[in-house]
């Protein structure tokens, strides 16, 4: 054999070589990069799976919370002490209505409809009413339509309570009424 031909061998040789060698590096191109849609897609459904969880315990959450409320309000309305009022509308609100269950152990549960709406600045303002000076029992603010349920924690120094009422106070509350009852037990 002579060495021209050896030569032109090694020479294709190489190009053979090196174009098999470039196929290779084509496709191991091709590969990394189906890997690395495959790697990103996996990583998207993992965010999006992560969101979907953190979602799934908040919503856990809410109603975890909104569970433990219907239980203390199911105590407080069987509660042994628990006193019931029925309220009426007055000269401000004459549709208004509601109710107040008071139990010195479990608390207040106070529900009302139709209350009229509130000017900027003010609040719906509770009070429990005894033989001395009302004492305020806290502040709500209804939803559009005029309606409000609110639960409070049992009140300290509770005094015998006679009635309920519920005026119209700056947005902070006061200590005593400065306004007219919109709603009170009859």
């Amino acid at each position: 054999m002579s060495d021209h031909t050896s030569r032109s061998r090694a020479f294709w040789a190489g190009w053979i070589a090196a174009g098999l060698f470039l196929i290779l590096a084509a496709v191991a191109g091709v590969y990394a990069a189906n890997l690395r849609n495959q790697l990103e897609d996996i990583e998207l459904r993992l965010v999006d799976a992560v969101n979907q969880l953190q979602m799934s315990q908040q919503r856990l959450g809410d109603a975890s919370t909104e569970l433990g409320a219907m239980h203390a309000n199911l105590a407080l309305l069987s509660a042994p002490d628990l006193q019931t009022l029925k309220l009426a509308g007055k000269k401000g609100a004459p549709d208004a209505s509601g109710r107040a269950f008071i139990s010195r152990t479990k608390g207040l549960l106070f529900s009302a409809s139709r209350l009229p709406p509130l000017a900027e600045g003010s609040t719906y303002q509770l009070w429990m009413l005894s033989r001395k000076a009302p004492v305020s029992a806290g502040q709500v603010r209804p939803a559009q339509d005029g309606s409000v349920t609110a639960a409070f924690d049992p009140l300290t120094d509770t005094p015998d309570v006679t009635g309920f009422a519920v005026s119209i106070e700056p947005e902070n509350g006061s200590p005593a009424p400065t306004s007219d009852f919109v709603l009170a037990t009859p």
